[in-house]
């Protein structure tokens, strides 16, 4: 019966907020290890119990019954305390139970495990590196010779806990900032939870030791041991790389949206590689150029440096592709690629324009153009005499000979150009020459 009437009280008042426990004792600070919120459990580790001692403080003057147990509460046994005024306090703690009081007004507030964490320490026999694995170009695989026995609480329900472990793995690294376009040298701290035996990393990208350090409770207590491998030699690579075009197309070139890259030949396109030296010690760049039925390619260059500069000049598909190889030539990156599209060429010519008339709309005589690779534009008067040349489709003529303008009229143009789709133009046609009243 009595049980009974414990067990009820125990479920009934453990809706209230955690007990005013302290502890104290052992060898440095115990360490409060978890709070399990659902079981109201506080978990506590000392270093060794010497002296150890638990208090509660209540906001009652009553007398407190404290209780331990190692199954459940409903089995707790009843223990004796000291009291002194609302604060009681119990010396003879044992690893592996739990305790708690309840108070003049029957309430259990929450409850307290002990664990004497001197029992438990880690035992740390090798950290190896496992230089077998196939995939070291991603993965790194740790074996970590660690054995630690299991430390156990018990909810109050009955539920057994384990109390989980910890560890850290320390490493250099580097690590890429986009921004900048460089990598940076990184320290990483890496918690690891748990049982250890193998241990699974991105491969690092620079040669480094990894340190393995005992658990977040060793270290509380000053009892902390670790463990370092030999410095392993980095194969892995991350590559990275950027392709920027100089090209600002001209107003009265026509642009092509195919490609980010792309467009209106001749398009000079830098592309340089960042990788993690000097981990990474060869470089390829390759351009293909892809058949119009995307089922074959040829290679047009093969340049082998972290940086290369190509001017497109002929339409089509190109496919752009940077090939990455480690020093041991046992990594290699492919991920790297860019897909560029040149249009085919085209020519148009305006059959009219108004010098001095309207400064900045139709005051110069441009023809409409796309990916022309040669030039020529030649102006002739009625009479067939030259007036003016130019060989850059992007520039015009102003309507001026000797720095006047010329009569309005008719006037003949002829153009020559060659197309980046290897298409020749031999265009000609009448221009007329306008010009308002007022001017």
């Amino acid at each position: 019966m009595k049980k009974w009437i414990l067990h009820i009280l125990l479920l009934f008042f453990s809706i209230s907020g955690f007990a005013q426990y302290s502890v104290k004792g052992g060898n440095g600070t115990p360490l409060l290890a978890e709070e399990n919120t659902s079981g109201r459990t506080q978990v506590y580790l000392f270093n060794g119990l010497s002296g150890a001692e638990i208090s509660f403080t209540s906001s009652d003057p009553g007398v407190h019954q404290w209780y331990k147990y190692n199954t459940r509460a409903s089995d707790a046994i009843a223990i004796p305390s000291q009291q002194s005024g609302n604060t009681s306090t119990i010396t003879d703690i044992s690893d592996g139970f739990g305790y708690f009081v309840l108070s003049a007004n029957n309430i259990v507030a929450s409850y307290i495990w002990i664990i004497d964490y001197s029992k438990y320490q880690a035992e740390f026999f090798s950290l190896l590196i496992d230089e077998d694995e196939s995939d070291r170009c991603e993965y790194l695989k740790l074996l970590a010779d660690v054995e630690a026995e299991p430390m156990e609480y018990i909810l109050s329900s009955g539920v057994p806990i384990t109390l989980q472990r910890t560890y850290h793995l320390l490493y250099s690294n580097l690590e890429w900032r986009e921004s900048d376009l460089m990598f940076v040298p990184v320290e990483i701290d890496l918690p690891l939870r748990g049982v250890l035996s193998e241990i699974v990393i991105d491969a690092p990208l620079k040669d480094t030791q990894f340190t393995l350090i005992s658990d977040d409770f060793s270290q509380h207590f000053g009892l902390e041991k670790q463990m370092t491998t030999p410095v392993y030699s980095a194969i892995a690579l991350d590559v990275h790389s950027t392709a920027i075009s100089s090209k600002a197309n001209a107003l009265n070139e026509l642009t092509s949206p195919d490609s980010e890259l792309g467009g209106s030949a001749p398009i000079e396109i830098s592309f340089t590689a960042y990788a993690n030296e000097p981990v990474a010690a060869m470089y390829i760049w390759e351009i293909k150029k892809l058949a119009s039925d995307y089922e074959g390619e040829t290679t047009i260059v093969r340049y082998t440096d972290r940086s290369l500069i190509f001017n497109f000049e002929e339409s089509g598909t190109f496919l752009v592709q940077l090939e990455v190889i480690d020093s041991k030539t046992l990594c290699v990156d492919t991920s790297e690629s860019y897909t560029i599209f040149i249009g085919e060429s085209d020519l148009r010519l305006p059959n009219a324009f108004s010098p001095g008339s309207s400064p900045g709309s139709n005051d110069e005589y441009r023809v409409a153009y796309k990916s022309l690779v040669k030039f020529k534009a030649s102006i002739y008067n009625r009479w067939g005499n030259l007036l003016f040349q130019w060989n850059d489709p992007a520039q015009g003529w102003d309507g001026r000979v000797a720095g006047r303008l010329v009569p309005t009229g008719v006037y003949y143009i002829i153009v020559e150009a060659k197309g980046a789709d290897g298409k020749t133009y031999k265009k000609s046609r009448d221009i007329n020459v306008l010009r308002s009243k007022n001017n």
